[in-house]
């Protein structure tokens, strides 16, 4: 069975889906068969991988068919290298898109829904080696069933004021819904700017508390990773030699090294 990786914070604005992408390419790189879902009704790492989003082939129907063929959303990841569209070696992609929001609104009837993605993937994903689950800033259904297949939970932080705010309610929310399920949790520093030292002081004393679960890989922000962005492809492809694409390398061995 693949090893589930779900990338959660209920708060917006921390990267999260730059991490997922960036991850994902990083762990495929590495050899390791991945399938990023995206589980985002905003559809930012589908809007990278995916071209065109059909609408009919997205994670939506797996919410709202219970008897959805969910090999057939299954699609290899796609970029655009100089306007050529070429395709990523050991990368899949379930693509995600605004109608998953209107979805999730008419499931809340359904029995097990919590398990939906678990089952799912149990089922059709055993050609997988790692799991990768972009999810949307909320605890709404989907992260719900995105933490309840988790086997590790990457919580992205930045450094911004309001960085930390909720996060002992989102610890006490993943437990609930873990309950007597195993799970690991990391946490990710993001967009860490070295002369910030006033800032970066008290958020390094915040997360003291979690200090055990702190990943060493510190992604500092780097104007290739937004050039990236722009272009919609994963930084080590815009730049590999630039210090985003040197420090996505380190995630990627570092969670290597963690998942078991």
């Amino acid at each position: 069975m693949p090893k589930i990786i779900s990338v959660i914070n209920q708060k917006g604005g921390v990267g999260k889906s730059t991490i997922a992408v960036n991850l994902a390419y990083g762990l495929a790189e590495a050899g390791k068969r991945v399938l990023l879902i995206d589980t985002d009704p905003q559809a930012h790492s589908s809007c990278i991988f995916c071209h065109p989003i059909k609408r009919d082939k997205t994670i939506t129907e797996a919410f709202l068919n219970k008897n959805c063929d969910f090999r057939s959303l299954i699609q290899e990841a796609q970029v655009y290298i100089e306007n050529e569209l070429q395709t990523i070696k050991n990368l899949h992609i379930i693509p995600s898109s605004i109608h998953l929001a209107i979805a999730i609104e008419q499931m809340t009837s359904r029995l097990y829904r919590e398990r939906i993605i678990k089952d799912l993937v149990e089922k059709y994903c055993e050609d997988f080696d790692i799991v990768v689950l972009d999810c949307p800033p909320t605890l709404g259904v989907i992260t719900v069933n995105a933490v309840f297949a988790a086997d590790y939970i990457l919580i992205p932080t930045n450094y911004g004021k309001y960085s930390l705010d909720g996060m002992a309610d989102l610890f006490v929310s993943i437990r609930e819904i873990k309950r007597e399920h195993k799970f690991k949790y990391f946490i990710l520093r993001n967009m860490f700017e070295r002369r910030n030292s006033q800032t970066n002081k008290y958020i390094q004393q915040q997360l003291e508390e979690f200090h055990q679960s702190l990943l060493a890989t510190v992604i500092r922000k780097n104007e290739a990773i937004n050039q990236a962005q722009i272009n919609s492809i994963p930084v080590k492809l815009f730049n590999p030699s630039s210090a985003g694409a040197l420090d996505f390398n380190q995630l990627a061995e570092e969670v290597l090294l963690n998942v078991a």
